[in-house]
């Protein structure tokens, strides 16, 4: 009898492989090789579930965001206004090792994204639905009176969503100064200052 092969849990594994490589030595250690030994597959054991490095890359970005987007949803739904918007900043911050990891795979995913059209376009849809979500809780926090800065939405927006990013990068390359507690600290910083 043919063995049945779980083609989803292989692509989870192949991903999560991924991870591993980027965490311990970077993205020039995610080559097909390596991923393939690190999976536990022969070499060309990818080929059925990726065409190529890019392809896994993208996989595995697609992964972080997936698994960011389900903790930050019931943090939104269930909060609303300003808590809401916190809520989701802390999501996005690295601010424990699973957060870490996955600014890790996206600080790898955009040094190639700035070459590849697909990966940029697939960057931008992410952030634009961050950016969305981050417009609904500030929109709710001022009808709630939370937030009563007569700053533009858009700015305040925008200045999170360079905070929270450059948190993601900052943790990976200068971990010392950009610790948890410092990053929380400087978003709530930010947040005073629109109330």
């Amino acid at each position: 009898m043919p063995k049945i092969v779980d083609h989803d849990e292989r692509r989870r594994l192949i991903i999560e492989s991924v991870w591993a490589l980027i965490s311990r030595r970077g993205l020039a250690a995610v080559t097909m090789r390596e991923l393939a030994a690190e999976a536990g597959f022969a070499n060309g054991g990818l080929a059925p579930y990726f065409r190529d490095k890019d392809e896994i890359l993208l996989a595995a970005f697609q992964y972080a965001c997936a698994a960011t987007e389900r903790r930050l949803a019931p943090v939104v739904a269930e909060s609303g206004g300003l808590a809401a918007l916190r809520g989701l900043c802390h999501e996005l911050m690295p601010l424990d090792d699973t957060r870490l990891l996955e600014a890790r795979v996206v600080i790898a995913f955009c040094d190639r994204a700035l070459y590849d059209p697909g990966m940029s376009s697939a960057y931008q849809a992410t952030t634009a639905r961050w950016r969305t979500l981050m417009h609904s809780c500030l929109a709710q926090a001022r009808l709630l009176g939370e937030v009563t800065t007569s700053g533009p939405d858009e700015r305040i927006v925008e200045t999170l969503v360079a905070v929270v990013l450059g948190f993601q990068a900052n943790a990976v390359l200068t971990p010392a100064a950009t610790t948890p507690e410092r990053q929380l600290e400087v978003l709530e910083g930010l947040l005073d200052s629109y109330v």
